[in-house]
């Protein structure tokens, strides 16, 4: 059970890790003015930085469970978007139609990594003499 949590609790570390590079390279082109920084671009880029982390993301879950790819790539992603909408309800941001079509392409990308991510050897090991 402790070896479960330890790993879930690595992969989302991996998970924060990445989107941080993730968002600092794109701040960097921002700032460097490589790409543009209007609001339709913003939310292009973000979407597609969202949809690469959530692959990763069910990649590592499904990678260390070795079984369940899809749940275990769903679930993984389910916390994240549950956490997300709880800070975003905290701070009044509305929900509209777009939202949703964001959370259900976040969730079939973490779903997908997942099926994929089963099928490597595990990438994380944590013996029971590390518990």
């Amino acid at each position: 059970m402790k070896n479960s949590i330890k790993q879930k609790l690595i992969v989302y570390l991996f998970f924060l890790l990445i989107l941080s590079i993730f968002i600092a390279i794109y701040a960097l082109l921002i700032y460097t003015n490589k790409i543009a920084g209007d609001k339709k671009s913003f939310n292009t880029y973000t979407f597609i930085i969202g949809i690469v982390s959530f692959l990763i993301l069910g990649l590592l879950s499904g990678n260390c469970a070795q079984k369940n790819g899809l749940l275990e790539g769903l679930l993984a992603a389910l916390i994240i978007i549950l956490i997300s909408l709880v800070i975003n309800f905290f701070t009044e941001v509305p929900f509209i139609s777009k939202s949703f079509i964001k959370i259900a392409t976040y969730l079939i990308s973490a779903s997908l990594g997942g099926i994929i991510g089963v099928n490597f050897k595990p990438m994380i090991r944590i013996s029971k003499e590390h518990v």
